[in-house]
């Protein structure tokens, strides 16, 4: 977790690198060894509003994709880059995934 705009996600692909997770969510997407793999990215909005909603999965089919892939694939292990634990919260909820074993703060 860490504020907007710092470089988490290019910070945390090294991180889940080193950790040997294979699975990032990140701002709507699911990345995969540094590769997107499914979802739509929260960048990609016209407005702050569905920008946010995108990123905690707000929106039925774009969630339901990306929970299917999930599914299908079920990884062990899944980082999910946010900006608070809020967000963390949300993310987790709306994809129907465990509770965070840990956080790390980037």
């Amino acid at each position: 977790m860490g504020q907007a705009g710092t470089g988490k996600s290019q910070r945390a692909q090294l991180v889940a690198l080193n950790l040997g997770i294979d699975y990032v969510i990140d701002d709507g997407l699911v990345i995969r060894r540094g590769q997107i793999v499914c979802g739509r990215s929260a960048k990609a909005e016209k407005n702050q509003v569905r920008a946010i909603r995108r990123a905690l999965f707000q929106f039925e089919d774009h969630r339901k994709a990306v929970r299917s892939y999930l599914e299908k694939v079920s990884p062990c292990e899944v980082m999910i880059i946010a900006t608070s634990d809020e967000m963390v919260s949300h993310i987790v909820g709306n994809l129907g995934l465990m509770q965070p074993e840990r956080t790390i703060r980037i």
